[in-house]
């Protein structure tokens, strides 16, 4: 058995800890507010991977490199993964919805139709319980429930209609579920989520598009519900680009732009405008006090990042932040540093310290 080298240490020795791996603390109060709330393994461990280099068995931090930097790091991930989460449970529901849809239209609305083995397919899948009988089985199980909508439905009624059933299935349920479809109805549903005429794109296309986009969000989703990095994550699922496009699109399979990039061919665009305006947030307010991590950053999600001081100020204070959400104010107005200072608001010791270097 190998020898138990993980002790508990407190947050004064983990401070120590730091301070003696060569990372600067410009506050050491605010440090230890940051350990104490999000833990060490958390935002250290996770985080500190772009800003240490390996010194015989020991790791240190390069040299400039404060223990601010690795927080703003953190919470740039941390509000990246809950805006990844809030536009895959938004896409989810749209895409249920359209799911049911296309098999209401084409085998009717009662469990007993749309749920009938001859609709579908079956493949091999990996998982058996992502085989037809599967899903079915688990989508019967479902209807069993006694909460609702599903047993109102069921006892008022005396049907359960898709587009009740689908809210109570799990979203990798329901991707595999598409997967399943038989051309005449995949293809119905690739027309109500994309414009195909715009995308200049064939209907088999479409197809692997639709399924391809779905497993990558599905994997996103699942990063994200378990607290995974989302800044540097790289899917594991392998897009058909040639197949689907007939051209190279090698820039586009990699990093954050491939998930931006597919959810920017569906017609409903919610989610990828939500995640478009947190990740420019999020660049802006760390990389306007960090502009050393814009080369890192962009590589890594594979866009090109253009640095803008912005800051957030509100009518109850005289100062402005690096976070929207400091101290708690509440509506807070996103402007540019060069403005807030015009207007004699002074950074926020908490959050910005001397705020977004002046360039």
């Amino acid at each position: 058995m190998a020898n138990d080298n993980i002790k508990y240490t407190t947050v004064e020795q983990q401070i120590q800890k730091l301070l003696n791996q060569n990372l600067i603390l410009n506050d050491v109060e605010y440090a230890s507010k940051s350990l104490h709330l999000y833990g060490y393994s958390n935002l250290i461990k996770s985080y500190r991977e772009p800003y240490v280099i390996t010194s015989g068995k020991s790791k240190v931090y390069r040299s400039g490199v404060s223990f601010e930097q690795v927080c703003s790091l953190y919470i740039l991930d941390k509000n990246l993964r809950n805006a990844v989460m809030a536009a895959m449970l938004d896409l989810e529901e749209h895409i249920k919805e359209a799911t049911a849809d296309v098999v209401a239209k084409s085998f009717g609305p009662h469990q007993e139709q749309y749920l009938s083995y001859k609709n579908y397919r079956n493949k091999r899948k990996r998982k058996k319980r992502f085989t037809l009988p599967g899903i079915l089985d688990t989508m019967n199980e479902t209807l069993t429930t006694d909460k609702n909508p599903i047993y109102h439905y069921k006892t008022e009624h005396g049907i359960v209609p898709p587009w009740i059933l689908f809210k109570s299935i799990y979203f990798s349920t329901i991707v595999n579920f598409i997967d399943l479809f038989k051309s005449t109805e995949l293809d119905e549903l690739v027309h109500l989520l994309y414009n195909g005429n715009k995308l200049n794109l064939s209907d088999e296309a479409l197809r692997k598009l639709l399924l391809d986009t779905l497993y990558v969000c599905l994997e996103y989703r699942n990063a994200s519900a378990h607290g995974g990095r989302i800044y540097n994550y790289n899917c594991h699922f392998k897009v058909r680009y040639a197949e689907i496009f007939s051209s190279d699109l090698s820039s586009k399979s990699r990093g954050f732009n491939q998930l931006l990039f597919l959810l920017s061919l569906l017609k409903y665009q919610a989610p990828l405008q939500r995640l478009n305006d947190v990740l420019r947030r999020e660049l802006s307010r760390h990389c306007s006090r960090f502009p050393q991590d814009v080369t890192y950053l962009g590589q890594i999600l594979n866009i090109n990042i253009v640095t803008k001081d912005v800051v957030y100020i509100s009518n109850t204070s005289n100062k402005y932040h690096a976070t929207p959400h400091c101290s708690g104010i509440k509506r807070a107005k996103e402007l540019s540093l060069e403005e807030a200072e015009n207007k004699g608001y002074i950074p926020c010791k908490r959050c910005s310290y001397n705020g977004p270097p002046r360039k």
